[in-house]
């Protein structure tokens, strides 16, 4: 059977608008993007380490799935006070999301709707852990 021409021009501006509308469609979200809370401890009696109330903001960069955008913040008097801000590298097959300073290292590993990891000085040794939670 010989296809109708009218059927035909229908069909193929059909799946002409489908890739258009799919280009626009917004990039895919991780599932780390959103607001997490929970606690940063310090695991050292330095006097400057001081354990926090604290609340991450992640979101992700676009057409970037290796990075993730980071703002985090300690509550003071019930008042968020931001500590920083940037792009950490997000292992999207390990889980984990990394931020590597000079002289230290934030590593984080996502399971389900919590976040567990630690911040680490040069020579190794472990300063401060934190555990969040997402709650959507």
């Amino acid at each position: 059977m010989k296809p109708h021409p009218i059927r035909l021009a229908a069909t193929l501006a059909l799946g002409s608008m489908g890739l258009f509308l799919a280009q626009l469609a917004p990039a895919e979200t991780s599932s780390v993007a959103g607001t997490w809370r929970g606690e940063s401890v310090c695991v050292t009696d330095a006097a400057a380490c001081h354990d926090e109330s604290v609340v991450y903001y992640i979101r992700d960069v676009p057409d970037r799935p290796d990075l993730v955008f980071i703002q985090a913040d300690k509550i003071v008097d019930g008042k968020a006070v931001t500590m920083g801000t940037g792009q950490w590298q997000y292992d999207r097959t390990r889980h984990t999301l990394e931020w590597r300073m000079p002289q230290q290292v934030w590593l984080l590993t996502i399971t389900g709707n919590r976040i567990e990891g630690t911040l680490k000085r040069a020579d190794g040794t472990v300063f401060r852990k934190v555990m969040l939670e997402k709650k959507e």
